[in-house]
């Protein structure tokens, strides 16, 4: 992941502060090795928990009670979005793998491959027959043979196992390489496909999580010994309704 170095923007008068903010938050960003569903859902609740109700409560000119409404719906929906969204991330990604390494989501004559498991026990198989008169090739990479099938393929662990083959690789070097270009490619398309497939069914599900929230909220606005404004808004309107009521009975019924 490239990023353009913050210091070639340009910025107007004294904001060395917010220059700083933005470089490290940007620094930070790039750091994180897979970009997906999971940030997504991460960035959304750290947004809706913290973020939203904190901008409100400093800048909103409401009056107080409508503030905190605002400001108490936000961590609420956040809490229950992520009480749903990590859930399907978690077992919608494990369904899709399981598909991907039974070769289920593969197409006959398709060039894209979903098989992370057989692309990796092809990477390692060629690495071993490399090891076999390369002492130092087997010793050396021992480590991150192990953290790979530990912790699967990172972009870290890719660079290091190049910089391995291209040092004690010899004859080896070619196959190697191109059996780890596949391994990285097939990863990415795995990784990909489960954030499409989970992100779907977030979407699918958000009319459940809107239900869900007008039914729990009100319940923690009470807990809390709060009044939710659509309770407020009902009691006006049956107010309404029982003056109008009176008015028309003292005027022979009602109309």
């Amino acid at each position: 992941m490239k990023i353009n170095p913050i210091n070639n923007i340009n910025y107007k008068g004294h904001q060395s502060i917010l220059k700083s903010v933005k470089r490290a938050a940007g620094e930070k960003f790039a750091q994180i090795d897979q970009i997906g569903e999971g940030t997504n859902i991460m960035l959304d609740f750290l947004g809706k928990a913290v973020v939203v109700p904190t901008t409100i409560m400093l800048v909103s000119k409401e009056d107080k009670e409508k503030k905190e409404y605002s400001a108490l719906k936000n961590p609420v929906a956040a809490v229950m979005q992520l009480s749903m969204e990590a859930p399907i991330l978690m077992l919608g990604s494990k369904f899709v793998e399981k598909l991907a390494n039974e070769n289920k989501l593969y197409k006959k004559g398709s060039r894209i491959s979903y098989n992370e498991r057989a692309a990796k026990e092809e990477f390692i198989s060629i690495f071993n027959a490399a090891c076999l008169d390369n002492p130092t090739m087997k010793k050396n990479g021992a480590e991150l043979i192990e953290k790979l099938n530990k912790k699967g393929l990172s972009k870290s662990l890719k660079e290091e196992l190049q910089e391995l083959i291209n040092n004690y690789g010899k004859n080896f070097k070619k196959p190697l390489n191109q059996a780890l270009v596949n391994f990285d490619k097939t990863h990415k398309n795995l990784y990909h496909l489960q954030n499409r497939v989970c992100f779907a069914a977030a979407i699918i599900l958000t009319p459940l999580l809107c239900k869900a929230e007008d039914y729990f909220f009100p319940k923690v606005m009470s807990l809390l010994g709060k009044k939710s404004q659509n309770s407020q808004k009902t009691q006006k309107r049956t107010f309404l309704s029982l003056h109008h009521f009176k008015t028309q009975a003292t005027k022979g019924g009602l109309k």
